[in-house]
């Protein structure tokens, strides 16, 4: 994402543009290694090659570089989180991103760092997690909604359950993936679910019109 907004730029703020894509990556990198509260800004400037002084000039504190880090995390996901139309297609683009992240397994690790030490009350993402679980679980029970609805989903369990449910089951093969990434294609087991409660998924998910991942 940061890199297509830099090709549009010109001049001085191409390099500017550039320098911070460039500390942003570093920073995701640092961040999923060591956690948000042991990563020192030294580390970080070392990771992106510039100076401390350098770095404070693109970020004045650590928090605003987790700020810029999950920005940009969110910049990627906003398209596969779009304003829900096709309920099927939605899954189906969640699942690609999911097999596209297991190629970059710093993302996974940094989702699972910063939602864990997120959890406490105290942590400047804590707001920021608490809030994207509650739009996820909404997200997707209004997607098995209209599942039901349609008369597509087979399942007792209400929509709010199911979703919960699918969101907890991602974040913890995310976890799992992350002790034995051999093991567990998290996007197949997600998708196993899914045909478990809604039949013809594998049917309708190659009608569907999904985002690109």
């Amino acid at each position: 994402m940061a890199d297509a907004k830099v090709g549009n730029m010109r001049g001085p703020y191409a390099k500017t543009a550039a320098v911070r894509a460039r500390i942003i990556e570093a920073c995701t990198g640092v961040f999923a290694e060591s956690g948000y509260r042991a990563t020192t800004m030294k580390e970080i400037a070392e990771r992106a090659e510039i100076s401390q002084r350098g770095l404070v000039h693109h970020f004045g504190s650590k928090e605003e570089l987790l700020a810029a880090v999950i920005e940009a995390r969110e910049a990627e996901l906003a398209p596969v989180m779009a304003p829900l139309g096709d309920a099927i297609g939605s899954f189906v683009s969640m699942l690609a991103v999911l097999a596209h992240d297991s190629e970059r397994p710093g993302l996974i690790e940094l989702n699972s760092l910063l939602v864990a030490e997120g959890a406490s009350s105290e942590h400047p993402a804590h707001e920021h997690y608490q809030e994207r679980y509650d739009g996820l679980r909404h997200y997707f029970a209004t997607a098995f909604d209209q599942l039901r609805e349609s008369g597509d989903l087979n399942s007792e369990l209400d929509s709010s359950s199911l979703a919960s449910g699918f969101v907890g089951l991602l974040e913890g093969l995310q976890v799992q993936w992350l002790y034995n990434p051999d093991a567990i294609r998290i996007d197949v087991i997600l998708r196993a679910f899914l045909e478990a409660v809604i039949p013809d998924f594998a049917l309708l998910s190659k009608k569907a019109v999904a985002f690109p991942a």
